[in-house]
């Protein structure tokens, strides 16, 4: 029994689709500028995706009356994030609706408006998409819990579009654990 031309173009599509969702994911991590994060993690479990740390980050707390840009952002709003290298790690510099020009020595990493904070401390609290890392089984402490002898943060890669992607999980400036494609 030979498949119908219909069934085959499905699958061809769902094919493609998949092999595109990784294929812009991987060239975001080999195209994009490299960004050391600041992190604070916590380690939960989930039976059916297994060990993950979720991942909270600096520049994912914006406090607008520091930052130049747009204010005003409702949840669920775009935003374009401007930013710069600093010691040891990126920092935020401004925050904005539209795309920006980048300077050159920063990039803009795009983010969605999880909650807003208003008044005259205005806050917005930023998810990149990058806000998940999956880790081999039992290895979650190290990261939860790192003590203070460890330094946990994470090497970033930021593509000209403002997509991001995790390149490295480091631990005291020491790769731990390195993105690869299988």
């Amino acid at each position: 029994m030979r498949p119908t031309p219909g069934i085959a173009v499905a699958v061809a599509l769902q094919t493609a689709a998949l092999v595109a969702m990784i294929a812009v994911k991987q060239w975001t991590l080999a195209t994009g500028t490299p960004v050391l994060l600041e992190i604070v993690p916590i380690d939960p479990r989930s039976l059916f995706r297994g060990d993950y740390v979720d991942l909270s980050y600096a520049i994912g707390r914006l406090d607008l009356n520091d930052l130049g840009g747009d204010d005003g952002f409702d949840e669920g709003d775009t935003v374009h994030v401007l930013l710069r290298e600093g010691e040891p790690y990126w920092e935020a510099v401004s925050a904005h609706r539209e795309r920006p020009s980048v300077p050159p020595g920063q990039v803009a990493i795009e983010g969605e408006v999880d909650a807003v904070r208003p008044g005259p401390d205005a806050q917005i609290f930023v998810r990149y998409g990058i806000e998940t890392y999956f880790i081999p089984e039992g290895e979650g402490r190290v990261l939860e819990q790192p003590g203070r002898d460890r330094a946990v943060s994470i090497l970033a890669a930021v593509d000209r579009y403002g997509g991001a992607g995790i390149k490295a999980v480091l631990v005291n400036d020491e790769v731990r654990y390195e993105e690869t494609l299988f």
